[in-house]
């Protein structure tokens, strides 16, 4: 399996779970749409060649998305830098 799209799926869901923990949600979405987004993205990878190429620039497509939307920069550069959030 391509390590793309693993890593794609870590990281999304990741994002997703510590969203939906922080805002008191459940995380059952989060994590079936994870599986779902590496069921898809697996299928994809199986077929080689050209899809298998595919596979891997959506999976950077949607990790890139995710760490430029939902990941709170402000409070992170924040804390690295040691000052409280």
């Amino acid at each position: 399996m391509n390590k793309k799209i693993i890593i794609a799926v870590v990281v999304i869901g990741g994002a997703g779970v510590f969203n939906a923990y922080a805002k008191n949600q459940p995380i059952t979405r989060v994590v079936l749409g994870s599986y779902i987004l590496l069921l898809v993205l697996s299928i994809l990878d199986m077929f080689g060649g050209g899809l298998s190429k595919l596979a891997g620039a959506i999976a950077m497509v949607a990790v890139t998305y995710v760490l430029l939307t939902e990941i709170p920069w402000k409070t992170l550069i924040s804390i690295a830098q040691g000052k409280q959030a």
